[in-house]
């Protein structure tokens, strides 16, 4: 693309009628004579060389493609001109950073149109885009790859061949792989965390992860159009009962219910029978300052409970986007209120379907860990796989995991004087070996035999929580990372509740036996089905090795 210069009054003349009421003439004349002087006096600053540019662009573009909408487009491109020039000469730089992404997003839009225009977007066409116009797509999808600026690939019935998932909150990657590795999904998967841990262990194990902080990206970005499926699993902590539970305060609960509600608003899913689409305008306010009150709480991780609102309505307040499912893991002890805020919102901006459990992780042949799974549909069906089996799937016991000698008990809280009186170590923590595991948490690299002192290592905690043996558990800083790993995995979804769960969201009614093969595969127990040849099974495919990206 060329770079155009262009006086704001010269292309404003363009898109104005031919004749100007006389009695603002004098007014007009005067008005674009100091648009001119501050347009000279900014002249070369590259926000306004970016304003300049954009602007002949649409006024190009409205030419070609007269309708109003187009002519309103470029005419509002054109006054920016002057908008940025005064923004630059009064030294409001905030304001001028503003205007210039917004004329550069302008100028990527038609960069993206014109490129679909000419053909089929393929592999090799992206591969030989130049490279101004490569440097502004990947500028305009970042911190996304630049194919997701364009449509998925589509059958002969219309339907997604390759649909997208984000997964926000992503972890180590309990999620992904129970799309991946169990239901054997072919979906494109990218994951957003901003543990470097977490990240670093996700990109060793095959999958895409973005390293960033999720409040600091925006859910209406353009490479977010096509995606089908997001997935939220914020941080429990500030709601489960083991911790503080300031998430749980009812002050916490008021505000983040506020901003839930804000949220509609801003994202423009507000009721108002006087508007032809059902929906008052969209409120005007940005997700941070939608996000605001929430500076308030106590304990900031209770606030992500609002990205699972701000994430599907933003990117729905897209046009053109094709979202139809999201799906939330979180504390079983999540306040009710919360959840039916949620559920509020999502079923007001037309989500027919919005559902929950309280799934335990032992029942699909894990340790024990209760979790709250929520979903929500904008198809008019209700989904008909069950998340449930059919009959519970064996879990292995703490001794099978980790390859102890039944008879053991191992201890939680590190050792403790025994009371003689109940033969347990005082203050609790002590638990026979020969039951599946108790949830795993981040000090559970201490867990160790009450009377040997054998610990157990970071592929035993994963293994307990559904994890390959062999999973790369890795850390980002000094030291070893011991307790960061075990954090990992005490923070991650288990792999075989999210088989059932997408399982479900998919249609696949075969997620129990690939389930119960996945178990079997893992710890070597009966698991009450037939175990299906190794070519069948897709546990720890390889795939090419992605990298982190940093937003």
């Amino acid at each position: 693309m060329g770079t155009a210069h262009a006086s704001a009054g010269g292309m404003l003349h363009l898109l104005r009628p031919a004749t100007l009421n006389p009695a603002f003439a004098a007014d007009a004349a005067a008005q674009e004579a100091d648009d001119a002087a501050a347009i000279d006096a900014a002249a070369g600053h590259p926000a306004l060389t970016e304003c300049q540019t954009a602007a002949a662009l649409l006024t190009e573009y409205a030419a070609l493609n007269p309708d109003p909408e187009t002519e309103e487009w470029a005419f509002n491109a054109v006054e920016r001109i002057a908008e940025c020039a005064y923004a630059v000469t009064e030294g409001y730089e905030e304001r001028v950073e503003e205007l210039s992404r917004e004329a550069r997003g302008e100028r990527a839009a038609i960069a993206l149109g014109r490129f679909e225009d000419r053909g089929p977007v393929t592999a090799d066409r992206l591969a030989a885009l130049d490279d101004e116009t490569r440097a502004l797509l990947e500028w305009y999808a970042a911190p996304f790859p630049i194919e997701w600026l364009f449509a998925p690939e589509r059958d002969t019935f219309g339907r997604i061949l390759r649909k997208r998932v984000v997964v926000l909150f992503h972890g180590p990657g309990g999620l992904s792989l129970g799309l991946r590795d169990i239901l054997g999904a072919d979906v494109d998967i990218i994951g957003i965390d901003l543990d470097g841990g977490a990240v670093a262990t996700a990109v060793a194990a095959g999958l895409r992860v973005i390293h960033a902080d999720v409040t600091a990206l925006d859910p209406e970005n353009p490479a977010l159009q096509f995606v089908s499926i997001i997935a939220l699993t914020p941080p429990c902590q500030a709601f489960t009962p083991s911790g503080l539970g300031k998430g749980r305060y009812a002050g916490a609960i008021d505000t983040i219910c506020r901003v839930i509600w804000e949220a509609g608003a801003a994202a423009g899913f507000l009721p108002w029978e006087h508007s032809e689409t059902g929906y008052a305008p969209r409120s005007g306010d940005t997700w941070d300052e939608v996000r605001a009150p929430l500076a308030e709480l106590e304990d900031p991780r209770a606030g992500l409970m609002a990205e699972v609102i701000i994430w599907p309505l933003g990117m729905l307040a897209r046009p053109g986007s094709i979202l139809e499912c999201v799906m939330v893991e979180q504390s079983s002890a999540l306040p009710r209120q919360i959840e039916d805020a949620l559920f509020g919102e999502l079923t007001q901006a037309g989500w027919h379907t919005t559902e929950a459990w309280t799934l335990d992780a032992v029942d699909y042949g894990a340790s024990h860990r209760r979790r709250r799974f929520m979903t929500a549909h904008r198809g008019a069906e209700t989904p008909f796989v069950d998340v449930v089996p059919a009959t519970p799937i064996p879990a292995p016991t703490f001794a099978q995991v980790v390859g102890w000698p039944t008879g053991r008990t191992y201890l939680t809280r590190g050792h403790r004087p025994v009371d003689p009186a109940t033969g347990r170590a005082k203050g609790g923590g002590s638990r026979s070996a020969d039951l599946p595991s108790t949830c795993v948490t981040a000090t559970a690299y201490g867990w160790a035999d009450s009377e040997t002192g054998e610990t157990i290592s970071q592929s035993d905690i994963g293994r307990l929580v559904g994890f390959p043996a062999d999973f790369p558990w890795t850390h980002v800083g000094r030291g070893r990372g011991v307790r960061n790993k075990a954090q990992q995995a005490a923070d991650a979804v288990c792999p075989m509740v999210s088989a059932a769960i997408f399982g479900r969201i998919l249609g696949d009614a075969d997620w129990e036996t690939k389930v119960r093969s996945y178990v079997h595969e893992l710890y070597g127990i009966d698991t009450g089905t037939a175990v299906p040849e190794p070519e069948q099974l897709n546990l720890f495919a390889e795939e090419p090795a992605p990298t982190a990206t940093a937003a």
